[in-house]
């Protein structure tokens, strides 16, 4: 079964949850994210400190997307042979600590048990004034994406081919894969303009454009010429690549205003349009013609 499949078992007489937050009246925020050796991460590419601060980061973009900023968790750790070790756990809870204490986030519980791999689960609850939904999507609404794309997937390759000779031009990929941030430190800003909706980037453009579009009802349409893709990642990915990298932790969203390029250092690039329409769907168009994909990126479960 698909993902989608397998999640609407579990909700046969009720609404799909299309948001990767629950908003509780009036003003909280709850999102649940997971990292587990072997899906996620391996020990031979990445730190316990990187692990730690990935774990907060995905948790973490998810209240940024709906609008948010954390408050408090509770972590649940399934550690394995390798990772229940002393020196392990020692480096995993300084990183952990040190980013929690970056986010004014406190933690205040959760569960430790033994797994054959490690298997790591964050819960966060957050604060906002104004939730942010995929679903508000407006006719006329501009598509604006934050960062750029392809940098986690060119990481991932580099990492996965082992010895390369010319690490230099890659740093900045294989940290983007390994130590992804969320855009937290832009929600205040953008809680200044109307954010109509929005998401961020984990299963890749191409699936996670789709997602805003079916729940906002809609039409997009993405000028592939606007994309922030950098020439290394053209030339190493190409476009397919690009669009289906995953875990870039950006945020895209909708909204009808004009907003600036950049905001707290931070690129923000216009990349399409929304329209309203019975028809959901997204359509790329690259120097005047309908581009389409030949691939979707990363899916947990393949038919």
């Amino acid at each position: 079964m698909k993902e989608s499949e397998i999640i609407h078992t579990l909700f046969p007489k009720q609404d799909f949850p299309e948001d990767d937050c629950y908003f509780l009246a009036p003003d909280t925020l709850v999102t649940t994210d997971s990292l587990v050796e072997g899906t996620h991460f391996l020990h031979q590419w990445s730190s316990p400190a990187q692990i730690a601060e990935k774990l907060i980061e995905v948790n973490v973009s998810d209240i940024a997307a709906s609008g948010g900023l954390p408050n408090l968790c509770f972590l649940n750790l399934g550690l394995s042979k390798h990772s229940k070790e002393a020196v392990w756990v020692k480096e995993f809870s300084k990183a952990l600590l040190k980013r929690l204490k970056k986010y004014k986030m406190d933690l205040v519980g959760g569960d430790t048990f033994y797994s054959k791999t490690t298997h790591l689960t964050l819960t966060v609850f957050g604060k906002t004034s104004r939730p942010w939904f995929r679903n508000g999507g407006k006719d006329g609404d501009y598509l604006y994406l934050t960062g750029s794309l392809g940098d986690s997937q060119l990481g991932l390759n580099i990492l996965s081919k082992g010895k390369v000779r010319d690490l230099t031009r890659y740093k900045a990929s294989i940290r983007k894969h390994l130590s992804p941030e969320s855009k937290i430190e832009l929600i205040p800003h953008l809680q200044k303009y109307a954010i109509h909706a929005c998401m961020d980037i984990t299963d890749g453009l191409i699936q996670d454009s789709l997602r805003l579009s079916l729940a906002s009802r809609g039409k997009l349409e993405i000028h592939m010429e606007d994309l922030p893709i950098s020439p290394l990642i053209r030339k190493e990915l190409g476009w397919d690549g690009a669009l289906s990298s995953g875990e870039e932790l950006e945020l895209l969203f909708l909204s009808p205003s004009e907003l600036p390029s950049k905001i707290e250092g931070i690129p923000i690039s216009k990349i399409g349009r929304f329209r309203s329409s019975r028809k959901t769907e997204v359509t790329y168009i690259l120097d005047g013609s309908v581009y389409i994909p030949k691939k979707l990126g990363f899916l947990h479960f393949k038919n």
